[in-house]
């Protein structure tokens, strides 16, 4: 009597199982798939706050088009002597000339030269801006991606305790367990689809900020597509020196310095006097002529600085280069930290996952398999069955965690090395 209620529970257990696997929902076809590139490169295009930088280097470009322009030349016209009864030809005397600027003391070369620093400043704070919007768009794909995996984890797991229920039903219909057995695998499996219902709630948190990490203004259901146990390691590491040579914050602050500089050359040379040219002619009556006399005129105008010699404007542009100096070394001094930082915190998750997360996970799952199996037999009791599941439910989420943090580390360190990709 006993062996046929054993045949009985397989059987029942392998009928389950198929109807179970037969029920499953299938994936929307409405759902879009999103990689990780493919995110990256959504949120490149359409960010509001990158455009917005890439305005800004228009707008830098448009004054340093300004500065090569030369100055406009002034009219002037004026009539002198008028008096009533005259007669405005022959009487009144008449002046019209021109005064134009002339920059040849140096400050329109130093107008460019300051205009075309502020031009590569807002080249690098663009990049600097589209390597943070992608690093932040990969912190939120893996974070989503994560909860996805954990949602898929958890509702396999929901689903193939539900068969071990319906086989602990089925053994209790037998006569072969107590009902407090079963009231304790129904108790295990509300725990578990309350978990699952947490994991989604936590999925749909995370895949709304990768959508507004993307600029996205619209937000879709959608299912991440890349592996998150990739083999994405980080092979080709640069040395230091290649760091401080790529990093957007560097080039920033070198920019910085470098306007700096240039501003305090054209303060120098704006001490220098204002010269501007003047001709035109004038037309004036002469004593013993019956008609006026139209005369040609030219002369130098010319600023005398003997007061104001910029000294203040001179003062405060050296003062600023000695500032953009200590935020360049300050710059690199967290460029260097960060990197560091990076890099161990890279190194330290790819040893957890590769040493400890991996083996921890095949060892619960190996466990898990077993326990079933003996449990089948009747070769163990219902509470080392749940002892192996749950232990094999958190290697399982351990190993997802892990496996986020990992490609989490990838990301912050390519950050850190300036990459944009």
């Amino acid at each position: 009597m006993k062996t046929m209620v054993k045949i009985s529970a397989s059987r029942l257990w392998m009928l389950v199982s198929s109807l179970i696997l037969l029920g499953l929902p299938a994936p929307s076809a409405a759902q879009t798939k999103l990689g990780l590139q493919d995110a990256v490169k959504k949120a490149l295009d359409s960010r509001a706050s990158l455009k917005a930088e890439a305005e800004r280097i228009s707008a830098a470009e448009g004054l340093e088009r300004q500065t090569h322009l030369i100055a406009n030349p002034l009219f002037q016209f004026e009539n002198e002597n008028l008096r009533p009864g005259q007669t405005y030809t022959r009487d009144v005397d008449t002046y019209a000339f021109f005064t134009q600027p002339l920059d040849v003391l140096g400050k329109r070369k130093g107008r460019i030269d300051v205009a075309e620093r502020a031009v590569s400043r807002t080249q690098a704070e663009y990049e600097l801006a589209s390597r943070q919007v992608v690093q932040n768009v990969k912190l939120a794909y893996w974070s989503a991606r994560g909860a996805q995996e954990n949602q898929d984890l958890l509702n396999a797991t929901v689903a193939n305790f539900q068969r071990i229920i319906d086989y602990n039903s089925a053994q209790l219909s037998a006569g072969a367990i107590s009902e407090q057995d079963l009231l304790r695998v129904q108790l295990e499996g509300e725990r578990l689809q309350i978990t699952a219902h947490l994991a989604a709630i936590d999925l749909t948190r995370t895949r709304v900020e990768l959508l507004r990490q993307m600029g996205e203004t619209e937000f879709p259901e959608i299912i991440l597509t890349e592996p998150l146990n990739a083999s994405s390691a980080q092979t080709d590491l640069m040395d230091l020196q290649q760091v401080l040579a790529q990093r957007s914050e560097i080039r920033i602050a070198r920019a910085a310095l470098d306007e700096a500089r240039a501003k305090s050359r054209l303060q120098d040379v704006s001490a220098r006097p204002d010269l501007d040219i003047i001709y035109g002619f004038k037309r004036t009556q002469l004593v013993d002529a019956t008609s006026g006399v139209n005369t040609a005129m030219a002369g130098v105008r010319l600023t005398i600085p003997v007061t104001d010699r910029n000294q203040g404007n001179r003062a405060e542009a050296v003062a600023e280069v000695r500032v953009q100096e200590q935020l360049l070394a300050a710059t690199e001094a967290g460029v260097r930290a960060d990197f560091y930082g990076a890099l161990h915190d890279y190194q330290l998750r790819r040893n957890e996952v590769i040493e400890t997360l991996r083996p921890l996970r095949e060892h619960a799952t190996n466990i898990s398999a077993i326990a079933q199996a003996a449990y089948t037999q009747g070769g163990t009791d219902l509470l080392r069955l749940l002892d192996a599941e749950r232990a094999r439910l958190d290697a399982e989420l351990a190993y997802v965690r892990g496996m986020v943090e990992y490609q989490q580390s990838i990301a912050n360190l390519q950050a850190a090395e300036g990459v944009l990709q």
